[in-house]
């Protein structure tokens, strides 16, 4: 039987920018969710947006793995669509955040100028 990719693998500065989130929400013994929502931006995210939050416990529908130390989880589906996406942490004077690279997503093209 073929070994899944991780759900998601984290870059080191997206790993250290999560665990200070997580100290100063004092939420260590939460997991990190991730959602994909489809619709609205460029052809290089598909159309995917993400987003991540803190939650206590996954829900029973939620695919879980513990990911370098941090517990992740996804909705089934939204897993199937993450699952081998890269996180990392963006610091520009226009952007400051999480970015998904997602490699389930594929485009030929970019309209939006940005890549």
């Amino acid at each position: 039987m073929q070994k899944l990719q991780p759900l998601v693998m984290f870059t080191p500065l997206a790993r250290q920018k999560l665990g200070e989130v997580l100290e100063e929400e004092k939420a260590t013994d939460s997991y990190l969710k991730i959602e994909v929502y489809q619709g609205g931006g460029c052809a290089c995210s598909g159309g995917f947006r993400y987003a991540l939050s803190l939650e206590k416990a996954p829900m029973e529908t939620d695919v879980v793995e513990e990911v370098g130390g941090l517990k992740v989880m996804a909705a089934k589906g939204d897993a199937e669509m993450l699952r081998g996406s890269k996180i990392d942490f963006i610091e520009s004077l226009q952007k400051t955040g999480f970015k998904i690279e997602n490699p389930n997503v594929r485009s030929d093209s970019c309209g939006c100028g940005a890549h």
